[in-house]
């Protein structure tokens, strides 16, 4: 990268580095771990230890906010620094079951995470001081004044690991463990407190409020996969009415949750932070952004919570209430996210926000009558009384919301991916997690099969809605509330993917249930479009011949569905079912290049090459949280600490071969391009080359979690076993199927060939069978250091050309 061995200054614009979206999906893994843990030990001594858990790891992500307001994360020595936290970071997500209470064998757990903590804060304060002495962000002095807190937080969790082993009786323990923690938090808050606002600045308005909005979807995010994994990770339990209606009603409340912040609060209050200056926009950013978005980020932790406790106890003949301290749980956290916009919006716009202000009386307002209901019932009073606050603005309160929406306009209105976008691209984390887990389930080549197949139908979904967003850039109600139906439905087909090809016993047809929701998503994207062309005099009206593609493809489908063929174990191969699928994949592919082109454009290649960026991450991500599950059970040993940063290291490969320069140059490419020449590109080096990446990286997410699985706590200088043979034919496959992907995008956009890439491709080919018999971790750290040696040569043999850096997302 561009001035390799230098830390760079941001400046007043730009928006978060695709870089920091893979940092902020680690977090994914983290709160995911927090809210098992709490989970399994929703007790009164369990719930405060996960709140204890939850703020530390927010203080790890604050930081970052605040260096890269400062300083070019994407720059520099910078991304190395940023992917060894990350490494880092996943770590203490893994020790986050062991930071109170370690288990037999591996390592201590609360010292690995008090030590993963003190050098993810030392490290950050490192690279703020550096800035401060590069530029003039900061008196050097000033500098200085902001270690003290962070190292006494450090400390304080370190005699919090160490201490309490000394001191007789559990429950005094316990305390004195409770004590030390809170101390060390209360170091860090009050650090941060008496500072004030000489030592912080911020940079970027747009970064740092972009920056706040991406970790609240995050916690979107988790709480939508955390309403998949009630039922399970490719779980083959019987499809219930009852599972499938409280996993739409989870979603539902996900989402309108998710629009009391994204309506207004979110430009408004970006607004307020460009109205401010000096101190008074230090002091505004700290108190309204890295202190009240904590307890949002806090109460959508404990609806995650809640919400996995009640869909997981659901039952076809359970009509039993819910428990009063997951009820505590799923409200409180309702109440308390609603509780910290209010005091946001208070800071920020100097108003009182009426509607979730109401939300709050609402929801407090079904505290005594919840208890005595049944779970479904319960959870649908409670996405009722949330989505009033929605209601409100449009009909109630409108006036005033319609004030406020004309003065943001501006503010929403970008080029870049838009937050109903970024919620609809979350839940695709679950959705490859599920896939990744369907193969791992099955190590055999015909559940490769199915997993690659359900795979594609998935992308399907996500490319048609695409192509929507690349015509329809709206941020009006009606389209809101689409995407999160959309949202809703994706959750669902991902939920039925473990069926979607062969039927289990009992409950709802699994392959009708997939293919019903998988039809409602694709009708209800052509609906859209026709809508659009009506109301726009400039659109061509599609005729039925468009849809034709389309309705032939879901026909077939339906058919393979309703296919009368033995029910038993999810496992067996359907021939006919999988010949029809294979069909239908293909109409739709071939039929819709052709149709297609008629009547979609891509009018800003900037986000459409933004929006398959975000993917990107997206399967990067996804393939963290897998290889973490694999060992979210096992003392963390040195093996696993070892495997953590070779399969980050491997990933972060990955990520310099798509984003170091091809992605730019393709969107480069895309906005010289004429509108015709545009769409054909957008659709061949985007809806068809991005898939063989997405594969490529599902492929390398199963082939890590079963590398992780064979690890255990066995001794580090033990070789161990070597990986399933089907899962280390994945590794290594998965990352040529990658890199060929990534080529062949670079071959469409730019007309031109990476050497060095197929250099890299042929060794790695080598490598396949040469590491066949090795062990797992062996396998691994030689796949990685090939990976990273060539990265290593593109990046100092492009040197000059890397001055430029890559762009940033908006």
């Amino acid at each position: 990268m561009g001035g390799v061995g230098r830390i760079q200054l941001a400046g007043d614009a730009g928006g978060v580095s695709r870089l920091e979206l893979f940092l902020d999906l680690i977090f994914v893994f983290a709160f995911l771990n927090v809210t098992g843990v709490t989970a399994e030990q929703l007790n009164p001594a369990g719930l405060p230890r996960g709140l204890l858990l939850l703020v530390l790891l927010w203080w790890c992500w604050a930081p970052f906010a605040w260096l890269g307001s400062t300083v070019r994360l994407d720059r520099g020595v910078m991304p190395v620094l940023m992917f060894g936290l990350s490494a880092t970071l996943f770590v203490m997500g893994l020790t986050v079951r062991e930071a109170f209470h370690d288990r037999p064998g591996g390592l201590s757990g609360p010292v690995v995470f008090a030590l993963g903590y003190l050098v993810v804060r030392g490290t950050t304060l490192a690279a703020a001081a550096l800035a401060a002495a590069a530029g003039e962000a900061a008196p050097r002095r000033l500098a200085l004044r902001a270690w003290p807190p962070p190292l006494a937080g450090a400390l304080f969790l370190l005699a919090a690991a160490l201490v309490p082993g000394h001191v007789p009786g559990e429950v005094d323990r316990e305390w004195l463990r409770f004590g030390l923690v809170g101390c060390a938090i209360v170091a860090e808050y009050g650090g941060a407190l008496l500072l004030g606002a000489n030592l912080w600045r911020i940079g970027s308005i747009p970064y740092w409020a972009e920056g706040h909005a991406l970790i609240i979807l995050i916690g979107f995010g988790e709480t939508i996969i955390s309403v998949g994994l009630s039922q399970g990770v490719a779980a083959t339990q019987p499809l219930t009415l009852e599972v499938l209606v409280g996993a739409l009603l989870g979603v539902t409340l996900a989402g309108a949750l998710w629009w009391t912040y994204f309506d207004v609060a979110r430009f408004a209050a970006e607004q307020a932070m460009e109205r401010a200056a000096g101190k008074r926009r230090a002091l505004l950013g700290r108190d309204a952004y890295s202190f009240l978005h904590l307890p949002m980020m806090a109460g959508l932790i404990l609806v995650a919570l809640g919400l996995k406790k009640v869909l997981g106890e659901l039952r076809a003949d359970s009509h039993e209430a819910t428990p009063i301290l997951t009820l505590l749980v799923l409200h409180g956290g309702v109440v308390l996210y609603l509780l910290g916009l209010v005091l946001f919006e208070v800071r920020t716009l100097r108003i009182l926000g009426r509607s979730p202000v109401l939300g709050i009386l609402l929801v407090a307002g079904l505290a005594p009558v919840a208890p005595h209901l049944p779970a479904l019932a319960e959870l649908a009073l409670l996405a009722a009384a949330v989505g009033a606050t929605a209601l409100a603005d449009v009909t109630v309160f409108r006036r005033r919301h319609r004030r406020l929406h004309a003065m943001i306009g501006p503010t929403q209105e970008h080029a870049g991916v838009t937050p109903k976008e970024l919620f609809f691209d979350l839940v695709f984390v679950y959705a490859f997690l599920q896939v990744a887990a369907l193969m791992a389930d099955d190590p055999t080549w015909s559940g490769l099969a199915r997993g690659l197949l359900v795979l594609a139908v998935l992308w399907q979904a996500w490319c048609a809605y695409a192509w929507l967003s690349a015509e329809v850039r709206s941020e009006s109600p009606v389209v809101r509330l689409v995407m999160v139906l959309v949202v809703a439905l994706t959750a669902l087909i991902t939920l039925a993917s473990p069926q979607a090809i062969d039927d289990s016993r009992g409950g709802l047809p699994g392959p009708l249930v997939f293919v019903a929701c998988y039809a409602a998503i694709r009708l209800l994207h052509l609906a859209s479009f026709g809508l659009v062309a009506r109301q726009d005099p400039a659109w061509p009206t599609p005729s039925l011949r468009a849809a034709a593609p389309t309705l032939v493809s879901l026909g077939l489908m339906l058919v393979a569905a309703l296919l009368p063929l033995p029910v038993g174990d999810v496992r067996q191969f359907s021939p006919p079912r999988v010949g029809l699928w294979l069909l239908a994949i293909a109409v739709d592919l071939a039929g819709n290049a052709r149709v297609g082109l008629r009547h979609l454009s891509v009018r800003s290649a900037e986000h459409w090459a933004d929006r398959h960026s975000l993917i990107i991450i997206i399967g990067l991500g996804e393939a963290v949280i897998s290889m973490g599950s694999a060992v979210v059970y096992t003392p963390v040993s040195a093996r696993i600490v070892v495997a953590v940063f070779l399969g980050t290291a491997l990933l972060a490969a990955l990520w310099w071969a798509y984003f170091g320069w091809d992605s730019t140059e393709g969107e480069r490419a895309l906005a010289a391009a004429d509108l015709r020449t545009r769409t054909r590109l957008a659709r061949d080096a985007y809806t068809w080359l991005h898939l063989p990446m997405v594969a490529g990286i599902v492929l390398v997410s199963l082939g890590l979690r079963k590398t992780m699985s064979v690890l255990g706590s066995r001794g580090f200088f033990e070789l161990g076993p070597p990986p399933y043979p089907l899962a280390h034919a994945a590794l290594f496959g998965g990352v040529l199927l990658y890199l060929s992907g990534v080529q062949a995008f670079r071959w469409r956009t730019t007309g031109r060939w990476r050497p060095a890439r197929l250099v890299q491709a042929l060794v790695v080919a080598a490598l396949l069978p040469l590491t066949a018999g090795l062990s797992a971790l062996l396998a691994l750290a030689l796949l990685a250091a090939v990976c990273l040696a060539l990265t290593a040569f593109e990046v100092l043999g492009d040197h000059e050309r890397a001055a430029t850096g890559p762009v940033r997302s908006r």
